[in-house]
């Protein structure tokens, strides 16, 4: 079964944008069965699932550069850890950091990441209108993605 697994802190603004998809995908009427995770800030929890066998599918506010509630998809498979490490960070952790890690233990499972370029992710603040709005395609391109590798 595919693993959604967000990543994010309800607390920095559109850093919540992870927690905000599982939360949309708990109320959606799914046509694949997928575990849901929320990761919260645990960047050891993608390393236990990048040891398994479940395809996943990470969420989580990624700076890429682009222009707020930008979202963007990357395939393991189709770039190179450190392009994808220059984007995204564990909280704490780079990604590369994690995926070697998980190299070193044993196979590596499929994985995406689906990234939301984040306008704020100061303390305090709510999601911003632009990551805001784009949620339902985030969440439409996780129904997508997990789709493709059925029930």
């Amino acid at each position: 079964m595919v693993k959604i697994i967000s990543l994010g802190n309800e607390l920095r603004g559109d850093d919540s944008i992870g927690p905000a998809v599982i939360e949309q995908l708990n109320k959606s009427d799914l046509s694949v069965p997928m575990n849901l995770i929320d990761a919260g800030t645990d960047a050891f929890t993608i390393l236990d699932h990048l040891i398994g066998e479940d395809p996943i599918i990470i969420v989580d506010c990624m700076k890429m550069g682009a222009e707020p509630g930008n979202i963007k998809k990357f395939n393991i498979e189709e770039v190179t850890i450190r392009q994808i490490e220059k984007s995204i960070s564990l909280h704490g952790f780079g990604f590369g950091e994690i995926y070697d890690m998980a190299k070193d233990i044993g196979d590596v499972a499929e994985c995406t990441l689906i990234g939301i370029e984040p306008k704020s992710i100061d303390f305090g603040e709510v999601l911003s209108d632009e990551v805001k709005d784009s949620l339902p395609f985030v969440v439409k391109m996780v129904i997508e993605e997990a789709n493709k590798y059925g029930g």
